[in-house]
């Protein structure tokens, strides 16, 4: 199979949307993202990328802690502004119904399906970004979308959750159908490659 060249670019799919808050000078501030993933399940570690001029940066920096809001896709216009303006002349709190869950300083936006309330854990700048490595101390579901199993609550399905995903074309997409399950997928090859032995 031929390869082509593509350059020195992140070609990783998919990007996640998410929303970073923090509060800075007092006031809830978003900062719209695709530089954000899982650095670990135990201990629960997610980490944002953020420009060290951001106005979220300074937030997370003063107060240690930010929040993670996950938008759902008929929140594409208003996610994707947020990333289009700044903290600094536009009040991006007034664009949201803010809450706070059990750190009291983490502002999260209600609209979003998904929130991680994170305590910075670990920090550090390369070239012109500034990377937060946070614990999440709590992350919160709409109900709507939960399910009870085994008497702990989780997310019934990524797909109704209706993400929002980037691609390196500069376009949003949804998240498709399911088409496997971890953990399994991998037990069905390897039984296939023990009957083909």
């Amino acid at each position: 199979m031929d390869k082509v060249k593509l350059g020195a670019v992140p070609w990783v799919y998919p990007v996640p949307i998410v929303l970073a808050g923090a509060t800075v000078d007092g006031r809830p501030n978003f900062c719209t993202l695709g530089d954000c993933g899982i650095m670990g399940i135990r201990p629960p570690l997610v980490y944002v990328s953020l420009n060290e001029a951001h106005l979220t940066t300074r937030g997370i920096v003063d107060t240690g802690v930010y929040s993670v809001n996950v938008p759902s896709a008929d929140m594409m216009a208003v996610t994707d502004y947020c990333g289009m303006v700044s903290g600094r002349e536009v009040d991006k709190s007034a664009l949201f119904e803010v809450f706070y869950g059990e750190l009291g300083t983490a502002p999260m936006i209600r609209a979003c399906p998904i929130n991680l309330e994170c305590t910075a854990v670990h920090d550090f700048s390369i070239q012109h970004r500034h990377v937060f490595v946070g614990e999440v101390s709590q992350a919160y579901v709409d109900r709507e979308y939960a399910v009870e199993r085994e008497g702990r609550w989780q997310v019934a399905h990524m797909a109704n959750l209706n993400p929002i995903v980037y691609a390196l074309d500069n376009c949003y997409y949804r998240v498709g159908e399911s088409i496997g399950q971890g953990y399994r997928e991998g037990k069905r090859f390897e039984a296939t490659t023990r009957l083909e032995d």
